[in-house]
């Protein structure tokens, strides 16, 4: 749909920050809701900067135009309105990460394995949120065919890619439905930004932003 389950977002947006891609495409676009996150937290976060002149790519892709609306063109530099498959076969673009928030099951499934192998191809990782198991039925929804679920999977058919982290979740309905990240290569969340995540960088910077307050307060009670 143009949004999904809310119950994976923080993970989520822990992942993408310990990966920091400098270029993303997110596939199946929709409301918005990870492009705009992935913005916040990769670029407004920590820095304020909200005047739209970003340091970092985001392109989204679409195939429902009615989905697309004049805020989307803030958050994104590009909105591709073109099926997905089509659009990744005669994109000759590299990204840095590729985000398919709930869009693998809209497909047959043997589209949606090519669709992951050109996306692998295309990209360093591979974000996929996805249902997982029979019973997230779903027809058309909002006149728009391309909502219907058309292929079921297992978590056991990610595990067959050569590097892979899986997290799963469960939904209001206590269905499943997993975060799987993919990539050609081992996958370090510690290699770029995730160094700030360790132990050690937090409580450096924990220790730091104690000595800094601790300064403020010595320098408001000498006046």
């Amino acid at each position: 749909m143009s949004t999904s389950n809310w119950q994976n977002i923080s993970y989520n947006i822990d992942l993408v920050k310990r990966l920091n891609p400098l270029s993303i495409l997110d596939v199946g676009a929709g409301f918005g809701r990870w492009g705009i996150l992935f913005r916040e937290f990769l670029e407004v976060w920590g820095s304020g900067n909200y005047t739209g002149k970003w340091e970092r790519i985001i392109d989204g892709v679409e195939i429902f135009p009615d989905y697309i609306k004049p805020y989307h063109y803030f958050f994104y530099n590009n909105i591709f309105k073109e099926e997905a498959l089509s659009f990744m076969k005669r994109s000759s673009a590299y990204y840095d990460l590729i985000n398919c928030g709930d869009v693998i099951e809209h497909f047959e499934k043997d589209k949606a394995l090519e669709l992951i192998d050109i996306c692998l191809k295309r990209s360093e990782y591979l974000l996929i949120n996805i249902p997982i198991g029979n019973n997230w039925h779903q027809d058309s929804v909002n006149n728009n065919e391309y909502e219907r679920h058309r292929s079921v999977w297992k978590v056991s058919e990610f595990k067959k890619y050569p590097n892979f982290l899986i997290k799963n979740f469960k939904d209001i309905e206590l269905r499943n439905f997993s975060v799987i990240l993919l990539s050609r290569k081992k996958i370090d969340l510690d290699k770029t930004y995730g160094k700030h995540f360790t132990a050690k960088n937090i409580l450096k910077n924990k220790l730091k932003m104690n000595f800094i307050v601790d300064k403020i307060e010595t320098r408001k009670s000498q006046k």
